[in-house]
């Protein structure tokens, strides 16, 4: 892991929900300080004591973590969507006018925070502007949780094909025209999904839905503008993945597809972290002492000690199959569950080591 962190400028931790990529990608930044750079992890919902850990305290300010004996340093911070949209609004509307008129819509919150991929548009806003700024020399994103780690690279463009012209038109209410004329534009499921939304946000909300799009078309260049220039930083080759995954067949092969749809992207992926693969007692025994360990053990437990190392004997040889395939073009990596509570700066510099440690 050394010599990803040394060579790149953005290392993006990728994988579907509760795989661990929080702790992952803190413990990286964990060991960049210990390399004497200066880091940044960017995380969007952090476990509380993680985030007691870290010492963040609230969303949208970086705080620098106290690190003993690192000639680096280590930064974290928590990303608020919220004040990132409305940042990304002041920053790149024409004018205060039409700032207010989107921030003041009553629709602008529900819309900005609940669409498809706000959050992930919101992280690569945030994860650009941290690169841009110069102040760190690698900067790690822990991606918000999604059910599939291919989400994540798909949101910058559900964001910038919904403000197209031609989706926003069919939501805007040209000037003269009646309510029951934008209604006619609509099929039967949407009218029903609105006239939902109506009835819970007052007689108003096909005006304030017209007026909400009708003010963002004035950003779409803008909008366009900052995808293109984050998917740019993504396929940079300074900016690297590191797809988290658990044991189990389903999310190995999750992985495999992550890594063809990544190649074919443009994209580099410079490893694979297969987290919680085994105990940690197994993973660092000596099988023929872990033999003798279980010949010692009387009857029944004997028995219990021998079949669950046979299980795990079995889940090697299937991590071996995945590692042959890979190890020309990935590092394979697992780590273990460990015995004890990792979320304090000790157990990140225990994943730490095991992440640089670890056996190809």
């Amino acid at each position: 892991m050394d010599d990803i962190i040394k060579s790149h400028k953005v290392i993006v931790c990728a994988g579907s929900g509760g795989v661990g990529k929080t702790t992952v990608a803190a413990s990286v930044g964990l060991r960049a300080a210990q390399l004497g750079l200066k880091a940044l992890v960017l995380t969007i919902d952090p476990a509380r004591r993680l985030a007691t850990a870290l010492g963040i305290k609230a969303a949208g300010e970086a705080v620098q973590v106290n690190v003993q004996d690192a000639s680096g340093q280590l930064w974290a911070e928590m990303i608020n969507p919220d004040l990132i949209f409305d940042q990304f609004i002041e920053n790149t509307a024409p004018d205060k006018d039409t700032v207010d008129r989107i921030k003041n819509n009553k629709l602008y919150h529900q819309l900005s925070t609940t669409l498809s991929g706000s959050q992930e548009f919101t992280s690569l806003v945030k994860l650009h502007d941290a690169v841009s700024s110069g102040d760190y020399d690698l900067v790690i994103l822990d991606t918000p949780p999604a059910q599939h780690a291919v989400d994540f690279l798909n949101a910058p463009e559900k964001i910038y094909s919904l403000f197209q012209s031609t989706v926003t038109k069919w939501f805007i209410r040209e000037k003269g025209q009646q309510p029951g004329f934008f209604k006619k534009l609509v099929n039967r499921g949407t009218q029903t999904v609105l006239g939902v939304f109506e009835k819970i946000t007052g007689s108003e909300f096909m005006g304030e839905l017209s007026e909400f799009f009708l003010a963002l078309t004035e950003l779409q260049d803008e909008i366009g503008k900052k995808s293109i220039s984050t998917h740019r930083l993504l396929v940079d080759d300074k900016t690297t993945f590191v797809l988290v995954t658990s044991f189990d067949e389903s999310k190995l092969q999750e992985a495999e597809t992550f890594h063809k749809y990544l190649r074919r992207g443009g994209y580099s992926l410079a490893s694979v972290i297969i987290n919680r693969a085994f105990p940690e007692w197994f993973q660092n025994a000596d099988p023929d002492q872990l033999a003798q360990a279980m010949q010692a053990l009387p009857g029944d437990l004997q028995r219990q000690g021998e079949l669950r190392c046979q299980y795990f004997d079995r889940r090697r040889n299937l991590y071996k199959r995945f590692q042959i395939q890979y190890s020309e073009s990935l590092r394979v990596v697992t780590l273990p569950e460990l015995n004890s509570d990792a979320f304090g700066l000790q157990g990140l510099a225990r994943i730490a080591d095991y992440l640089t440690t670890s056996e190809d």
